[in-house]
């Protein structure tokens, strides 16, 4: 059984990725990026080389999509595949988009995702070519992650041993705002749509980016930025 190891929002820059590979990693470990992605971003030919470079890293790499990612070019280039028991984005070089709403087993463990967050700079970005609107959580995110739950397990045999995200439920807004020296923090709707997730499975840890802080904020809920954490 592979390795799997988290880290946070790398925003188009690799570099951090690479220090990994002298962990002796192989193609079973899955290195897992929790949002802000960033690589597949403007220019097909470009981004195509570069993720075709990161495939060829010792490990698999996976991430979860962020606010700061282009969608539209991610929808272009990838294409769904069933990958450990759920659904994914296959993507040049073998990396593997987790898609919202989705439950996997990696390396012997339930792990559920969805990504997205709201964008606070939203008004300094231009839609379509630095800001797209499916960043944002939707209703019908949360109801596919609750389809899957009841199509996967009978209702007492329901567990994630962990969450992943990008963005973390509204609850934890005063918490993480105050570890991360934001000051006057609103709840976004996508922080709403994950808080609601709390109500329908029991989840051992919950892992999220987003943030820009390297924190853990209590036994179940842990932020990741430029750490990495193996679970």
């Amino acid at each position: 059984m592979g390795r799997t190891i988290l880290t946070g929002d790398i925003h188009g820059d690799p570099i951090r990725l690479y220090s990994l590979e002298d962990r002796g990693l192989t193609k079973e470990d899955v290195v897992i990026v929790l949002g802000d992605f960033g690589i597949i971003w403007q220019d097909k030919k470009a981004t195509t080389k570069m993720l075709e470079l990161l495939g060829d890293l010792s490990f698999t790499l996976a991430f979860v999509d962020g606010n700061h990612e282009n969608f539209n070019l991610i929808e272009e280039m990838e294409k769904t595949i069933f990958w450990n028991d759920g659904a994914a984005g296959l993507l040049p070089g073998g990396i593997i988009h987790l898609y919202r709403g989705q439950i996997y087993k990696i390396n012997g463990k339930t792990v559920g995702v969805c990504g997205g967050a709201n964008s606070v700079d939203k008004a300094w970005r231009q839609p379509k070519i630095s800001w797209w609107e499916e960043e944002e959580i939707t209703y019908k995110d949360i109801e596919a992650f609750r389809i899957n739950l009841n199509d996967k397990y009978a209702e007492k045999e329901r567990k994630l041993d962990m969450m992943l995200t990008h963005d973390c439920p509204s609850s934890l807004i005063p918490l993480v705002a105050l570890y991360s020296g934001v000051n006057g923090a609103t709840i976004s709707n996508s922080q709403r749509q994950l808080e609601k997730i709390l109500d329908l499975v029991p989840i051992d840890k919950w892992y999220f980016g987003h943030w820009h802080i390297d924190k853990k904020l209590n036994d179940k809920f842990e932020c990741l930025y430029r750490g990495f954490k193996e679970v």
